[in-house]
């Protein structure tokens, strides 16, 4: 049977269905829609991202709503569970299921896709492009991979959706902030700056400083466009932080270095959603320290937001 929709958990707290989205009666200024996406299909290497969203709705359902270290309540917002995209033993076709789900995100939304592995952001950057027009969208990616592998036939790989992307995206309006996993050689870096994307490596970052990082990548993005998508792999996080993820990384980022930056990026900028990925809740400790990093980087991301329009 082909499927060409979505399906939702059922479950009273899913206040939509993707295949007949209709708003609730009341909207509050800002809201936000989370979208589970349970894929794991092509990752890399260690399997179990699809885990992901479910541990990470689970750890955020622990917090309040008051995200007290930026001093922003996230109340005055609408958070909803928007479901599950429906991920079937057909990899294209749970492709094509993705791409559907972020096409038809109803318009008073913010989308934030939770994943799975890093493949899924190329599906949901075409559903995102069919949803506000192709031309709007920059990319900001928290990455220690270029994900810009050649694709291998009949073998999908979340390290090459960046390079599958190509007949979509404009890498001028790309930025990548993290680089640092010595697994490349320096023809990636090259080619997609060549390309025209921005590349900021963890040593870049740390050297120039955040907030010179962070000028410079959002002006780089929005030379051409009209709002930032974030894509945020937890492997950008130092594995010291975030074991639970298909390759940890032991030179990465540290956790506030993401949040602050999200925050300061979606407090200044306008912003169209958000996708976080490779989140593997069965590689973690007993504690799920990682979707915790992943639950405080979506807050920020929430509470940006709501102080950009506080002003």
């Amino acid at each position: 049977m082909e499927i060409n929709k979505t399906k939702v958990v059922n479950d009273i707290t899913v206040k939509w269905l993707a295949d007949h989205w209709s708003p609730i009666d009341l909207f509050k200024d800002l809201s936000f829609g989370f979208l589970s996406v349970p894929f794991d299909y092509a990752v890399s290497h260690r399997p179990g991202t699809r885990i992901g969203p479910q541990t990470i709705l689970e750890t955020l359902n622990s917090y309040s709503l008051y995200l007290s270290d930026k001093r922003v309540s996230l109340e005055d917002a609408t958070l909803t569970d928007l479901g599950s995209v429906d991920i079937v033993h057909d990899m294209n076709q749970s492709y094509r299921n993705i791409e559907y789900a972020a096409s038809t995100v109803p318009e008073n939304y913010t989308p934030i896709f939770l994943g799975g592995d890093h493949s899924i952001t190329d599906p949901i950057i075409r559903g995102m492009n069919k949803r506000i027009g192709s031309d709007s969208l920059g990319i900001i990616m928290f990455d220690t991979h270029f994900d810009f592998r050649d694709p291998i036939p009949g073998k999908e790989h979340s390290g090459h959706w960046l390079k599958t992307l190509e007949d979509e995206i404009d890498y001028n309006s790309l930025a990548i902030i993290g680089i640092s996993a010595p697994i490349y050689s320096a023809a990636y870096m090259d080619e997609l700056e060549r390309r025209g994307a921005l590349i900021k490596t963890v040593y870049d970052f740390r050297r120039q400083g955040r907030d010179a990082v962070l000028n410079e990548v959002t002006n780089h993005v929005l030379k051409h466009t009209d709002g930032i998508y974030f894509t945020i792999d937890i492997d950008s996080i130092d594995q010291g932080f975030a074991p639970g993820c298909s390759v940890p990384n032991p030179n990465g980022l540290f956790p506030h270095e993401i949040m602050d930056s999200v925050f300061e990026i979606a407090s200044t900028c306008p912003v169209y959603g958000m996708d976080i990925v490779e989140v593997s809740p069965w590689l973690d400790n007993a504690q799920n320290f990682t979707s915790h990093i992943a639950s405080h980087i979506i807050m920020n991301f929430i509470a940006g937001n709501i102080k950009r329009n506080q002003y």
